[in-house]
């Protein structure tokens, strides 16, 4: 993979992570991006590991992955914050459900 190519990969990846978090509320769109982003990672590693074997990152990529370390921290908080909100939700109604029987 040369430099451009991963340097597109990247933008992209970023660009899919910023869209994903865009739709976190629609819970069935935000799963197939989620699908979509992990077997696009997947299916670039391998080009990935072979650049890297040639050439290391360069200080813009290692900035723009950095980027995309953060989206993901953003992504994985506010997946887990509404995970944890329907949690309790849920806890809540079985609760007041037992209280009233």
């Amino acid at each position: 993979m040369s430099n451009q190519n991963l340097d597109g990969f990247l933008d992209t990846f970023e660009a899919d992570l910023e869209s994903a978090l865009s739709c976190l509320q629609d819970g069935r769109l935000f799963y197939k991006k989620i699908q979509s982003l992990e077997q696009n990672l997947l299916d670039a590693s391998p080009r990935f590991i072979e650049q890297l074997k040639k050439k290391p990152i360069d200080t813009s990529q290692a900035k723009k992955i950095k980027e995309i370390i953060k989206l993901i921290e953003i992504l994985e908080l506010k997946s887990n914050a509404k995970l944890n909100w329907f949690q309790d939700l849920d806890k809540h109604l079985k609760q007041t459900l037992t209280n009233e029987i």
